[in-house]
Parts: C-alpha cells; sequence; structure tokens
C-alpha cells in the first residue's frame, strides 16, 4: 500500500508538461496503480488506435509516428524501436488500457519532446570501470580498455561538432560511482553518458540503453512494477533521460548491424546522482562472439562513436527552441516525432 500511494503521489507533482497529453482522461485504478484507456489516450493526442482482435498487438497511430503496444506483457515498440514500459498494458472488458506512468513518463517525452532555450554545449562522458576494477573479462580483453576507447573515439567526434567534452576518466584509473556524476555537474555538464559493455550467457546479444526509473517504479531488469524507490537527483530530468536514450539507441540501430534489445529503466548509481540527463549505454555483449568481434575492431568502434554523436545530435535538435520556436509558439509539435 506504501508503494502505491507513493507511485500515486509522485504522479500527481509531475510537471504540467508532462500531464498534458491525458488531461481530463478518465483514470482507473488498475492492481494498485492508476490507467488510461489507450483510445482515450490516442484521440488526446491526434492518433488513432487500431486493434482488431485481442491476441493482436495494439497500435497507435498517425502519418509520421506509430505506438505498437503487446496486452498483458511490457512491450513496447515506438516507431519500430523498443522500449520497456513500468507497468503492463492491460486488457479489461475487450477496452486496452495503459498506465498514466507510461503515458506521461515512456509515450509523451518521446512523441512530444518539449523544447526549451537551454542549449546543449558540454557532455560528460564516463568509461565505464577502471584501475582496479577491470568490468567484464574475455581472455585477455577487459571492459575497461574498451570503454575508455570508445569515450575517446566519441569525445574527438563531439569536439569535431563543436562541443565541450569532459571524460570522468582518461585513463586506467579507479573513480567511484558517486564521484562521476559529481564530476560531471562540478563541470557544468549538460549531459551525462556513461558507457559499458554487457556480459551474459552467449545467446545474449546486442546494444541496450538505459536511463534512470521513474520515482516509485522499479528496474526493467527487476521485472519492472511499482517499487518503494523515492524520487532521487536522477529524477528531475525524466523527460529528457527517456528521450536522450530512445535518440541514441534509434541512431545506434540504425547504422548498425546490432540486435535491439531495449530502451530500459534502471536505478543504477551514475543515473540516480546525475543532475542532468543521463543514460548508460550498453552497446554489445563481451560475452557473445560476434559481439565481442565489434568491440574488440577499431573500425566498427569508430561507426559505434558516430551513431552515439548522431544520437546527440538528434536530441539536441529535438529539445533545443529554434529563432521560430523562441516566440512564443507552442514547443509541443503537431504531430509526434517520427523515426527519420
Amino acid at each position: 500500500m506504501k508503494a502505491t500511494l507513493t507511485a500515486l503521489m509522485l504522479l500527481a507533482a509531475w510537471p504540467a508538461s508532462a500531464a498534458t497529453g491525458v488531461i481530463g482522461l478518465e483514470r482507473a485504478v488498475i492492481a494498485g496503480a492508476e490507467y488510461v484507456r489507450v483510445g482515450d489516450w490516442a484521440e488526446r493526442n491526434d492518433l488513432k488506435m487500431i486493434w482488431r482482435k485481442k491476441e493482436d498487438p495494439i497500435l497507435v497511430t498517425n502519418q509520421s509516428a506509430s505506438v505498437r503496444l503487446t496486452p498483458e506483457t511490457l512491450k513496447a515498440q515506438i516507431n519500430g524501436l523498443n522500449v520497456s514500459l513500468s507497468l503492463p498494458v492491460i486488457s479489461r472488458n475487450g477496452v486496452p488500457w495503459i498506465s498514466l506512468a507510461d503515458a506521461q513518463k515512456t509515450l509523451q517525452p518521446i512523441l512530444f519532446p518539449q523544447k526549451s532555450a537551454a542549449r546543449v554545449r558540454t557532455i560528460c562522458l564516463d568509461p565505464g570501470h577502471g584501475g582496479a576494477d577491470p568490468g567484464t573479462r574475455d581472455g585477455e580483453h577487459s571492459e575497461k580498455q574498451y570503454t575508455l576507447l570508445l569515450a575517446r573515439a566519441v569525445e574527438k567526434l563531439l569536439q569535431a561538432e563543436g562541443f565541450n567534452v569532459v571524460l570522468t576518466r582518461t585513463n586506467d584509473v579507479s573513480v567511484d560511482l558517486p564521484s562521476r556524476p559529481a564530476l560531471a555537474a562540478k563541470a557544468g555538464a549538460d549531459l551525462f553518458v556513461s558507457l559499458h559493455y554487457n556480459s551474459g550467457v552467449p545467446s545474449l546479444h546486442g546494444v541496450e540503453v538505459h536511463y534512470m526509473a521513474p520515482a516509485g517504479m522499479k528496474s526493467s531488469n527487476g521485472g519492472s512494477g511499482i517499487g518503494s524507490d523515492a524520487a532521487s537527483p536522477g529524477n528531475a530530468s525524466d523527460d529528457r533521460n527517456i528521450l536522450l536514450a530512445y535518440q541514441v539507441l534509434k541512431s545506434i540501430t540504425a547504422s548498425l548491424p546490432l540486435n535491439d534489445i531495449a530502451v530500459k529503466h534502471s536505478h543504477l548509481a551514475v543515473l540516480r546522482e546525475a543532475r542532468m540527463p543521463a543514460i548508460l549505454i550498453e552497446p554489445g555483449f563481451m560475452s557473445d562472439p560476434q559481439d565481442a568481434k565489434n568491440i574488440y575492431d577499431s573500425d566498427f568502434r569508430q561507426r559505434m562513436a558516430r551513431s552515439i554523436v548522431d544520437g546527440i545530435l538528434a536530441y539536441k535538435k529535438a529539445v533545443e527552441e529554434t529563432e521560430i520556436g523562441s516566440l512564443n509558439l507552442p514547443a509541443r509539435p503537431a504531430t509526434p516525432q517520427g523515426r527519420n
């Protein structure tokens, strides 16, 4: 009950920009969380819901964007990209419902990014592990080597695009987790991008990007659902966090032959303490032979770096007001962001 009340209070406290797509919609409490009808949400946001059979996925679409939802699961695709939901889509008497949490904190920020006058100028890159912490090991290869190599490649490309770049480490040294986002804050970073590589059973392969889980929600890898975690500094950038994660994963999977695992929400320490939009990228599994081959290949690493930078540029374009946007025009676009 305490977790449920916490989640509902946090939903009520979300900023108006996140709530515009659900104002006036009928709500129902299902399994301890607030839900709205998918069809109502779609209509409110100038989208059309298509659901022919109860065993089929639900499609919410217009000319420029599409959302694909699978009833009774946490699975969603936004413009073809896998995005994990916090709570399952539920069918009741032939009517699909989506949680208020996901309508406001998953769908809205990606489809209708809010623009502001703030500029993205300084980016903090965080090469995971280092020093006494090697991360994942694969024979003579250690994760800490390749996160730093990737960070250096991304750094050069970002600088060529005119960004200021700071790194949480520039050589093989240990940096504790709280110091990493603190370093970013001290440098005045506008974005925090942590770089890691994954590991698991050999059948697992592909790329996933993590962002800070909405307050009161469990991590994707923890089964999702309502949790007991209170808001943290990382939640101040909820809408920006998921949009950055989405744009970077979109860019990587569009550019490289990698399996799209998903945009996932997590409670990772560096994301929890970040005081600016932050993501953690896992661009491959060192435990998978093909992914590992790509990770150790310098040419592929350069392509990966380029795709990460292109994702950051797409995010920058999505959130920064243009000259026209500064003339008191609505920040919310008339149609959702499509996948180019």
